[in-house]
Protein backbone atom coordinates (compact mmCIF):
# COMPACT_ATOMS: atom_id res chain seq x y z
CA UNK A 1 0.00 0.00 0.00
CA UNK A 2 1.28 3.07 -0.61
CA UNK A 3 2.62 5.38 1.59
CA UNK A 4 0.52 8.79 2.03
CA UNK A 5 2.79 12.00 2.09
CA UNK A 6 1.31 15.60 3.09
CA UNK A 7 3.71 18.35 1.95
CA UNK A 8 3.39 21.75 3.44
CA UNK A 9 5.51 24.11 1.92
CA UNK A 10 6.37 27.31 3.83
CA UNK A 11 6.02 30.31 1.76
CA UNK A 12 5.60 33.05 4.39
CA UNK A 13 9.16 35.11 4.56
CA UNK A 14 9.84 38.49 4.10
CA UNK A 15 12.68 37.75 2.34
CA UNK A 16 14.29 41.53 3.39
CA UNK A 17 18.12 40.95 2.17
CA UNK A 18 16.00 40.33 -1.73
CA UNK A 19 14.74 44.04 -1.22
CA UNK A 20 13.50 45.55 -3.34
CA UNK A 21 12.38 42.98 -5.03
CA UNK A 22 11.05 41.80 -1.99
CA UNK A 23 8.86 45.20 -1.89
CA UNK A 24 5.55 44.57 -3.38
CA UNK A 25 6.01 40.12 -2.87
CA UNK A 26 7.35 37.50 -1.00
CA UNK A 27 10.50 36.03 -1.24
CA UNK A 28 9.03 32.48 -2.94
CA UNK A 29 7.07 35.03 -5.62
CA UNK A 30 10.36 36.46 -6.53
CA UNK A 31 10.76 35.67 -10.51
CA UNK A 32 13.59 33.59 -11.73
CA UNK A 33 15.11 32.23 -15.02
CA UNK A 34 13.42 34.11 -17.34
CA UNK A 35 9.54 32.89 -16.86
CA UNK A 36 9.54 31.27 -13.45
CA UNK A 37 8.98 31.96 -9.46
CA UNK A 38 10.86 30.30 -6.97
CA UNK A 39 8.17 28.54 -5.46
CA UNK A 40 7.80 26.73 -8.71
CA UNK A 41 11.19 24.86 -8.46
CA UNK A 42 9.72 23.23 -4.75
CA UNK A 43 6.29 22.78 -6.07
CA UNK A 44 7.87 20.76 -9.39
CA UNK A 45 9.50 18.68 -7.23
CA UNK A 46 7.01 17.63 -5.18
CA UNK A 47 4.79 17.24 -8.33
CA UNK A 48 7.61 15.11 -10.29
CA UNK A 49 7.95 12.95 -6.89
CA UNK A 50 4.97 11.88 -7.09
CA UNK A 51 3.70 14.05 -3.99
CA UNK A 52 0.94 15.86 -5.22
CA UNK A 53 -1.01 17.04 -2.13
CA UNK A 54 0.37 20.08 -0.98
CA UNK A 55 -0.60 23.26 0.88
CA UNK A 56 1.53 26.33 0.59
CA UNK A 57 1.50 28.37 3.98
CA UNK A 58 1.66 32.23 3.22
CA UNK A 59 1.75 35.37 5.39
CA UNK A 60 3.91 38.18 4.13
CA UNK A 61 2.93 40.46 1.13
CA UNK A 62 0.92 36.98 -0.21
CA UNK A 63 -1.39 38.27 -2.85
CA UNK A 64 0.92 37.61 -6.04
CA UNK A 65 2.00 34.35 -4.46
CA UNK A 66 -1.28 33.38 -4.33
CA UNK A 67 -2.83 34.19 -7.58
CA UNK A 68 0.23 32.68 -8.71
CA UNK A 69 -0.72 29.08 -7.34
CA UNK A 70 -4.29 30.14 -8.14
CA UNK A 71 -3.82 30.46 -11.49
CA UNK A 72 -1.08 28.31 -12.69
CA UNK A 73 -1.34 25.65 -10.07
CA UNK A 74 -4.88 24.46 -10.35
CA UNK A 75 -4.35 20.89 -10.51
CA UNK A 76 -7.38 19.98 -8.50
CA UNK A 77 -10.03 19.39 -11.35
CA UNK A 78 -8.13 17.28 -13.51
CA UNK A 79 -6.31 14.77 -11.20
CA UNK A 80 -7.42 11.73 -8.60
CA UNK A 81 -9.20 12.69 -5.81
CA UNK A 82 -6.43 14.07 -2.78
CA UNK A 83 -4.33 15.79 -5.29
CA UNK A 84 -4.11 19.58 -4.79
CA UNK A 85 -1.95 22.96 -4.21
CA UNK A 86 -3.93 25.04 -2.63
CA UNK A 87 -2.38 28.58 -0.81
CA UNK A 88 -3.45 28.80 2.83
CA UNK A 89 -2.95 32.18 4.64
CA UNK A 90 -2.24 33.10 7.67
CA UNK A 91 -5.20 32.80 9.87
CA UNK A 92 -4.32 33.77 13.32
CA UNK A 93 -5.79 30.37 14.55
CA UNK A 94 -4.24 30.49 18.27
CA UNK A 95 -5.83 32.39 20.83
CA UNK A 96 -4.02 35.05 21.07
CA UNK A 97 -4.37 35.46 17.40
CA UNK A 98 -1.30 36.20 16.36
CA UNK A 99 1.25 35.88 12.81
CA UNK A 100 3.20 32.50 12.57
CA UNK A 101 6.01 33.41 15.66
CA UNK A 102 8.06 30.74 14.04
CA UNK A 103 8.52 27.98 11.27
CA UNK A 104 6.60 25.47 13.58
CA UNK A 105 4.23 27.70 15.08
CA UNK A 106 3.31 27.59 11.43
CA UNK A 107 2.52 24.38 10.85
CA UNK A 108 1.11 23.98 14.50
CA UNK A 109 -1.35 26.57 13.30
CA UNK A 110 -2.64 24.74 10.78
CA UNK A 111 -2.11 21.20 12.60
CA UNK A 112 -6.12 20.83 11.51
CA UNK A 113 -5.12 20.57 8.10
CA UNK A 114 -3.16 17.37 9.04
CA UNK A 115 -5.26 15.92 10.90
CA UNK A 116 -8.07 16.66 8.23
CA UNK A 117 -6.07 14.44 5.89
CA UNK A 118 -4.56 11.93 8.01
CA UNK A 119 -1.57 10.86 5.89
CA UNK A 120 1.40 8.87 6.97
CA UNK A 121 4.01 11.39 6.86
CA UNK A 122 4.40 15.00 6.48
CA UNK A 123 6.99 17.04 4.53
CA UNK A 124 7.48 20.39 5.51
CA UNK A 125 9.61 22.02 3.15
CA UNK A 126 10.59 25.63 2.55
CA UNK A 127 9.39 27.60 -0.45
CA UNK A 128 12.48 29.79 -1.35
CA UNK A 129 15.10 27.92 -3.08
CA UNK A 130 16.35 26.75 -6.18
CA UNK A 131 17.11 22.99 -6.39
CA UNK A 132 15.80 19.64 -8.11
CA UNK A 133 15.26 16.86 -5.50
CA UNK A 134 13.39 14.01 -6.28
CA UNK A 135 12.04 13.73 -2.30
CA UNK A 136 10.43 10.05 -3.07
CA UNK A 137 13.86 9.05 -2.29
CA UNK A 138 14.07 10.91 0.41
CA UNK A 139 10.85 9.34 1.77
CA UNK A 140 12.35 5.84 1.20
CA UNK A 141 15.25 6.94 3.41
CA UNK A 142 12.99 7.91 6.27
CA UNK A 143 11.02 4.67 6.19
CA UNK A 144 14.25 2.29 5.63
CA UNK A 145 15.45 4.13 9.02
CA UNK A 146 12.04 3.97 11.02
CA UNK A 147 12.96 7.55 11.58
CA UNK A 148 11.00 10.04 13.58
CA UNK A 149 12.41 12.72 11.74
CA UNK A 150 14.93 13.29 8.61
CA UNK A 151 16.73 16.24 7.58
CA UNK A 152 18.00 17.06 4.10
CA UNK A 153 21.76 18.53 3.98
CA UNK A 154 24.19 18.79 1.55
CA UNK A 155 27.75 18.44 2.25
CA UNK A 156 29.92 22.20 1.79
CA UNK A 157 33.53 22.69 2.09
CA UNK A 158 34.90 22.47 5.60
CA UNK A 159 36.11 26.59 4.87
CA UNK A 160 32.93 27.47 3.88
CA UNK A 161 30.55 25.43 6.86
CA UNK A 162 30.46 28.60 9.43
CA UNK A 163 28.31 30.42 6.63
CA UNK A 164 25.24 27.03 7.79
CA UNK A 165 23.58 25.47 10.58
CA UNK A 166 26.21 22.31 10.85
CA UNK A 167 24.74 19.01 11.43
CA UNK A 168 26.93 16.27 13.30
CA UNK A 169 26.12 12.49 12.25
CA UNK A 170 27.91 9.20 12.43
CA UNK A 171 28.74 6.60 10.34
CA UNK A 172 24.97 6.03 9.89
CA UNK A 173 23.74 9.29 9.10
CA UNK A 174 22.69 9.36 12.48
CA UNK A 175 21.93 12.96 13.71
CA UNK A 176 24.58 13.39 17.01
CA UNK A 177 24.65 16.73 17.04
CA UNK A 178 24.09 20.57 15.96
CA UNK A 179 26.46 23.58 15.65
CA UNK A 180 25.05 27.05 14.43
CA UNK A 181 27.71 28.76 12.26
CA UNK A 182 31.02 27.44 14.00
CA UNK A 183 34.27 28.53 13.71
CA UNK A 184 35.38 25.16 13.54
CA UNK A 185 32.93 22.75 11.85
CA UNK A 186 32.98 19.32 12.47
CA UNK A 187 33.73 17.45 9.06
CA UNK A 188 31.58 14.38 7.85
CA UNK A 189 33.03 11.14 9.53
CA UNK A 190 34.07 9.61 6.09
CA UNK A 191 35.45 12.92 4.29
CA UNK A 192 37.49 15.71 6.16
CA UNK A 193 37.36 18.16 3.74
CA UNK A 194 33.31 18.38 3.78
CA UNK A 195 30.48 19.69 6.94
CA UNK A 196 26.79 18.89 6.30
CA UNK A 197 24.65 21.80 6.01
CA UNK A 198 21.11 21.72 6.79
CA UNK A 199 18.73 22.20 3.92
CA UNK A 200 16.44 23.08 5.99
CA UNK A 201 13.69 20.30 4.35
CA UNK A 202 11.80 17.79 6.43
CA UNK A 203 9.89 14.82 6.72
CA UNK A 204 8.20 13.30 9.69
CA UNK A 205 5.59 10.64 10.48
CA UNK A 206 1.97 12.65 10.71
CA UNK A 207 1.53 11.10 14.69
CA UNK A 208 5.33 12.46 15.30
CA UNK A 209 4.79 16.01 14.10
CA UNK A 210 1.30 16.39 15.85
CA UNK A 211 2.59 15.47 19.09
CA UNK A 212 5.91 17.11 18.87
CA UNK A 213 3.89 20.65 17.41
CA UNK A 214 1.70 20.62 20.97
CA UNK A 215 5.28 20.31 23.27
CA UNK A 216 6.41 23.06 21.46
CA UNK A 217 3.37 25.09 21.57
CA UNK A 218 3.00 24.71 25.26
CA UNK A 219 6.62 25.67 26.05
CA UNK A 220 6.75 29.14 26.71
CA UNK A 221 10.54 29.41 26.49
CA UNK A 222 11.08 28.35 23.00
CA UNK A 223 11.10 30.07 19.60
CA UNK A 224 8.99 27.82 17.89
CA UNK A 225 11.29 27.31 15.18
CA UNK A 226 11.88 24.11 13.74
CA UNK A 227 15.88 24.68 12.94
CA UNK A 228 16.29 25.45 16.47
CA UNK A 229 13.72 23.74 18.74
CA UNK A 230 12.11 20.70 17.17
CA UNK A 231 14.96 19.18 15.28
CA UNK A 232 17.62 19.72 17.86
CA UNK A 233 15.53 18.00 20.95
CA UNK A 234 15.38 14.53 18.68
CA UNK A 235 18.74 13.97 19.06
CA UNK A 236 18.25 11.79 22.15
CA UNK A 237 15.61 9.54 20.54
CA UNK A 238 18.40 7.86 18.44
CA UNK A 239 16.05 8.34 15.54
CA UNK A 240 16.74 11.52 13.62
CA UNK A 241 18.35 11.18 10.41
CA UNK A 242 20.14 13.44 7.77
CA UNK A 243 19.67 12.36 4.47
CA UNK A 244 22.08 13.27 1.71
CA UNK A 245 21.00 15.74 -0.67
CA UNK A 246 24.26 14.34 -3.29
CA UNK A 247 22.79 10.91 -3.31
CA UNK A 248 19.08 11.88 -5.15
CA UNK A 249 19.20 11.14 -8.26
CA UNK A 250 16.86 13.13 -10.91
CA UNK A 251 15.55 11.38 -14.26
CA UNK A 252 17.35 12.38 -17.68
CA UNK A 253 20.24 13.95 -15.51
CA UNK A 254 24.30 13.55 -15.76
CA UNK A 255 25.32 10.58 -13.50
CA UNK A 256 28.34 13.17 -12.89
CA UNK A 257 26.76 16.10 -11.67
CA UNK A 258 26.24 16.83 -8.59
CA UNK A 259 22.81 17.90 -7.29
CA UNK A 260 22.13 21.78 -7.68
CA UNK A 261 20.76 23.91 -4.73
CA UNK A 262 21.26 27.22 -4.28
CA UNK A 263 19.78 29.80 -1.51
CA UNK A 264 19.11 33.18 -3.51
CA UNK A 265 18.62 34.65 0.04
CA UNK A 266 20.96 37.63 -1.40
CA UNK A 267 20.95 40.18 -4.00
CA UNK A 268 23.96 38.60 -5.35
CA UNK A 269 23.06 35.29 -4.82
CA UNK A 270 19.76 35.95 -6.73
CA UNK A 271 21.63 37.56 -9.31
CA UNK A 272 24.15 34.75 -9.52
CA UNK A 273 21.67 31.50 -9.61
CA UNK A 274 20.23 33.40 -12.64
CA UNK A 275 23.16 33.98 -14.06
CA UNK A 276 24.08 30.29 -14.01
CA UNK A 277 21.52 29.54 -16.26
CA UNK A 278 23.21 30.83 -19.42
CA UNK A 279 26.14 28.66 -19.68
CA UNK A 280 26.52 26.34 -22.56
CA UNK A 281 25.51 23.46 -20.26
CA UNK A 282 24.23 24.80 -17.26
CA UNK A 283 24.28 23.08 -13.77
CA UNK A 284 20.61 23.25 -13.53
CA UNK A 285 19.20 22.17 -16.40
CA UNK A 286 15.99 23.52 -17.27
CA UNK A 287 15.60 21.67 -20.65
CA UNK A 288 15.47 18.41 -18.77
CA UNK A 289 12.47 17.04 -20.38
CA UNK A 290 11.82 14.09 -17.82
CA UNK A 291 11.98 16.73 -14.52
CA UNK A 292 10.06 19.97 -16.05
CA UNK A 293 10.11 22.81 -13.99
CA UNK A 294 5.98 23.75 -14.35
CA UNK A 295 4.95 27.25 -13.98
CA UNK A 296 2.14 29.73 -15.22
CA UNK A 297 2.46 29.75 -18.73
CA UNK A 298 1.36 33.28 -20.45
CA UNK A 299 -0.06 33.80 -24.39
CA UNK A 300 2.58 35.73 -25.47
CA UNK A 301 4.48 35.69 -29.20
CA UNK A 302 7.81 34.17 -29.82
CA UNK A 303 10.59 36.39 -28.75
CA UNK A 304 12.11 38.59 -32.28
CA UNK A 305 15.05 40.18 -33.17
CA UNK A 306 14.89 42.65 -35.76
CA UNK A 307 17.27 44.68 -37.97
CA UNK A 308 20.71 43.79 -39.53
CA UNK A 309 22.17 46.92 -40.61
CA UNK A 310 26.15 46.93 -40.46
CA UNK A 311 25.72 50.40 -40.93
CA UNK A 312 22.83 52.37 -41.24
CA UNK A 313 22.00 55.52 -42.47
CA UNK A 314 23.41 57.67 -39.58
CA UNK A 315 27.02 55.23 -40.21
CA UNK A 316 26.07 53.40 -36.82
CA UNK A 317 25.63 49.33 -36.51
CA UNK A 318 21.92 48.39 -36.12
CA UNK A 319 21.69 45.00 -35.45
CA UNK A 320 19.11 42.80 -32.87
CA UNK A 321 21.01 40.14 -31.55
CA UNK A 322 21.65 38.18 -28.12
CA UNK A 323 24.50 36.11 -27.11
CA UNK A 324 24.93 33.93 -24.32
CA UNK A 325 21.94 34.89 -23.42
CA UNK A 326 17.63 33.78 -22.12
CA UNK A 327 15.04 35.68 -23.76
CA UNK A 328 11.54 34.47 -23.37
CA UNK A 329 8.37 34.93 -25.02
CA UNK A 330 6.79 38.42 -26.44
CA UNK A 331 10.33 40.24 -26.57
CA UNK A 332 12.17 41.96 -28.87
CA UNK A 333 14.81 42.99 -29.60
CA UNK A 334 15.20 45.59 -31.89
CA UNK A 335 18.77 46.96 -33.50
CA UNK A 336 20.54 46.30 -30.10
CA UNK A 337 22.78 43.92 -28.55
CA UNK A 338 21.73 41.85 -25.72
CA UNK A 339 24.91 39.47 -23.92
CA UNK A 340 24.88 37.33 -21.36
CA UNK A 341 21.39 38.40 -19.62
CA UNK A 342 18.23 37.28 -19.07
CA UNK A 343 14.92 38.74 -20.46
CA UNK A 344 11.77 37.77 -18.50
CA UNK A 345 8.47 38.17 -20.86
CA UNK A 346 7.63 41.40 -22.71
CA UNK A 347 11.12 42.77 -22.79
CA UNK A 348 11.97 45.55 -25.17
CA UNK A 349 15.61 46.94 -26.18
CA UNK A 350 15.37 49.52 -28.57
CA UNK A 351 17.69 50.12 -31.26
CA UNK A 352 21.48 51.30 -30.59
CA UNK A 353 20.95 50.40 -26.52
CA UNK A 354 23.02 47.37 -25.16
CA UNK A 355 22.24 45.08 -22.17
CA UNK A 356 25.05 43.31 -20.70
CA UNK A 357 25.58 40.75 -17.83
CA UNK A 358 21.84 41.60 -16.43
CA UNK A 359 18.37 40.80 -15.63
CA UNK A 360 15.67 42.56 -17.21
CA UNK A 361 12.39 41.37 -15.54
CA UNK A 362 8.62 41.42 -17.43
CA UNK A 363 7.69 44.38 -19.73
CA UNK A 364 10.72 46.26 -19.42
CA UNK A 365 11.52 48.88 -22.20
CA UNK A 366 15.12 49.81 -22.69
CA UNK A 367 15.34 52.86 -25.10
CA UNK A 368 17.56 54.15 -27.71
CA UNK A 369 21.21 54.33 -27.13
CA UNK A 370 21.11 53.20 -23.26
CA UNK A 371 23.70 51.67 -21.78
CA UNK A 372 22.48 48.66 -19.07
CA UNK A 373 25.45 46.43 -17.36
CA UNK A 374 25.26 44.39 -14.28
CA UNK A 375 21.82 45.30 -13.34
CA UNK A 376 18.36 43.97 -12.28
CA UNK A 377 15.47 45.92 -13.60
CA UNK A 378 12.22 44.60 -11.65
CA UNK A 379 8.93 44.66 -13.83
CA UNK A 380 7.24 47.66 -15.69
CA UNK A 381 9.68 49.67 -15.93
CA UNK A 382 10.94 52.46 -18.67
CA UNK A 383 14.22 53.31 -18.70
CA UNK A 384 14.47 56.75 -20.98
CA UNK A 385 17.06 56.38 -24.46
CA UNK A 386 20.19 57.10 -23.65
CA UNK A 387 20.24 56.37 -19.86
CA UNK A 388 23.80 54.26 -18.56
CA UNK A 389 23.40 52.19 -15.64
CA UNK A 390 26.10 49.83 -14.60
CA UNK A 391 29.25 52.42 -15.71
CA UNK A 392 29.26 55.05 -13.11
CA UNK A 393 28.79 53.81 -9.59
CA UNK A 394 28.13 57.38 -7.86
CA UNK A 395 25.74 58.07 -10.13
CA UNK A 396 24.32 54.90 -9.84
CA UNK A 397 24.30 55.14 -6.21
CA UNK A 398 22.03 58.69 -6.49
CA UNK A 399 19.09 56.82 -8.10
CA UNK A 400 19.33 53.14 -7.27
CA UNK A 401 20.40 50.39 -4.91
CA UNK A 402 23.86 49.44 -5.47
CA UNK A 403 25.34 46.34 -3.95
CA UNK A 404 29.14 44.68 -4.23
CA UNK A 405 29.42 42.04 -6.79
CA UNK A 406 32.79 40.65 -5.83
CA UNK A 407 36.38 40.10 -8.33
CA UNK A 408 34.88 37.91 -10.55
CA UNK A 409 32.57 39.97 -12.60
CA UNK A 410 36.10 42.72 -12.57
CA UNK A 411 37.73 44.75 -9.74
CA UNK A 412 35.18 47.03 -7.89
CA UNK A 413 32.10 45.60 -9.66
CA UNK A 414 29.03 46.63 -8.53
CA UNK A 415 25.44 45.63 -9.02
CA UNK A 416 22.39 47.81 -9.52
CA UNK A 417 18.63 46.83 -8.65
CA UNK A 418 15.69 48.80 -10.17
CA UNK A 419 12.56 48.20 -7.80
CA UNK A 420 9.46 47.24 -9.37
CA UNK A 421 6.83 50.03 -11.24
CA UNK A 422 9.33 53.13 -11.01
CA UNK A 423 8.04 53.94 -14.49
CA UNK A 424 10.97 56.43 -15.07
CA UNK A 425 10.01 60.36 -16.59
CA UNK A 426 11.28 60.22 -20.28
CA UNK A 427 13.75 62.72 -20.41
CA UNK A 428 15.53 64.30 -23.76
CA UNK A 429 17.76 63.01 -26.05
CA UNK A 430 21.70 64.42 -25.34
CA UNK A 431 22.23 66.87 -28.02
CA UNK A 432 24.73 64.36 -30.07
CA UNK A 433 21.29 62.21 -30.74
CA UNK A 434 18.63 64.71 -31.36
CA UNK A 435 19.09 65.71 -34.76
CA UNK A 436 18.74 61.98 -35.82
CA UNK A 437 15.08 60.51 -36.06
CA UNK A 438 15.92 57.43 -34.16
Amino acid sequence: MRTSVLAMILAGGEGKRLAPLTDQRAKPAVPFGGKYRIIDFVLSNFVNSGIDSIFVLTQFKSQSLMEHIINGWNISSTHRQGCFIIPVPAQMQTADKSWYMGTADAIFQNAHLIEDFSPDLVAVFGGDHIYRMDISQMVDFHLNRNAIATVAAIPVPVEEASQFGIIDVDENWKIVGFQEKPENPTPLPNDKKMALASMGNYIFGAKDILSLLNEDHADAQSSHDFGKNIIPSLVATNRLYAYNFYLNKIPGQKVQEKPYWRDVGTLKAYFEANMDLRATTPHLDLYNPEWPIYNYHFSLPPAKFVHNEEVDIHGLPRIGKAINSIVCDGCIVSGSTVTNSILFNSVYVHSYATVHNSILLNDVDIGEHCRIRNAIIDKHNMIPPGTIIGYDRKQDEKHYLVTDLGTEYGPDAWLTVIPKDRHFLQKELPKSLETHNY
